[in-house]
């Protein structure tokens, strides 16, 4: 079900795309562009095809309008786009009439209502939470100098308000790990806490920043959030971020409020 809703995601942006770009479309010049080549020069010109009451193919010297060759050529693009988007639409459609979950209790349902006794080894040797939280490579030498604190489970953070997150993870059995790289051949980013949500293993990032009286700090986030955005990692879907305050402080009521929404 995680990956049909992320389907269902992904083919809602599409068409608030497609939207946008309908409605750019709308308010670009009628006609097309028309490129020819005259000896050395380059000339270009708005093309009106036969239409209506137009008997004629029209063509119009638009060479020195360099606003209207501009708009023509991305009039282009959005044709050429809104049809692609129309196409992975279709794709989607199908992908999700067909999707089938694959959790443990769909896939084998028939079989354990036959043998219910063997419901134990469904889950046999599969990894649990806290396999998962401990089965990743912690990057070294990574502003080492910084991680000062020390969490309840002896793991060295760099902020007290990042010791007081893990330990309402902890709290409610959340599994996280703490500045793993995302596993995503675009981004080499380290959020400070990857966690999988107890009840459907959905992952979720979660970045809490702490120097937020620096310009310099806030725009670097800022392109991180970019990246994190291009690759589907977003504040609505699977994306927690947090904020000191101007005096380093942290509000425990908005944390617990995040826990208590996003991974519960």
């Amino acid at each position: 079900m995680i990956h049909k809703n992320e389907l269902m995601r992904i083919r809602s942006v599409m068409i608030e795309n497609r939207k946008d770009y309908e409605s750019e479309l709308k308010e670009m010049p009628e006609g097309e562009l028309y490129c020819l080549r005259n000896r050395d020069a380059q000339l270009y010109y708005e093309r009106f095809p036969k239409r209506g009451n137009r008997k004629k193919e029209k063509r119009v010297g638009i060479t020195k309008d360099s606003d209207k060759v501009f708009s023509l050529v991305r009039k282009e693009y959005l044709i050429k786009a809104i049809a692609i988007i129309e196409r992975d639409i279709r794709t989607i459609d199908m992908a999700i009439k067909h999707y089938v979950n694959y959790d443990e209790e769909s896939v084998m349902a028939k079989f354990l209502e036959k043998h219910p006794e063997l419901s134990e080894g469904v889950y046999h040797g599969k990894q649990s939470d806290e396999e998962w939280a401990d089965s990743y490579v912690r990057q070294e030498n990574f502003y080492d100098e910084s991680r000062k604190h020390t969490s309840a489970k002896g793991e060295k953070m760099r902020s007290k308000n990042e010791i007081y997150i893990s330990s309402r993870l902890d709290h409610y059995s959340i599994p996280y790990r703490y500045e793993a790289s995302i596993a995503h051949p675009d981004v080499d980013r380290i959020p400070d806490f990857t966690i999988r949500r107890p009840r459907d293993g959905k992952i979720i990032y979660w970045e809490h920043l702490g120097i937020t009286d620096s310009e310099d700090y806030l725009l670097g986030n800022g392109i991180k959030f970019r990246e994190y955005r291009d690759v589907g990692i977003v504040p609505w879907d699977n994306l927690i971020v947090t904020y000191d305050d101007a005096d380093g402080n942290i509000d425990a009521k908005i944390i617990e409020a995040m826990i208590q929404g996003w991974l519960l």
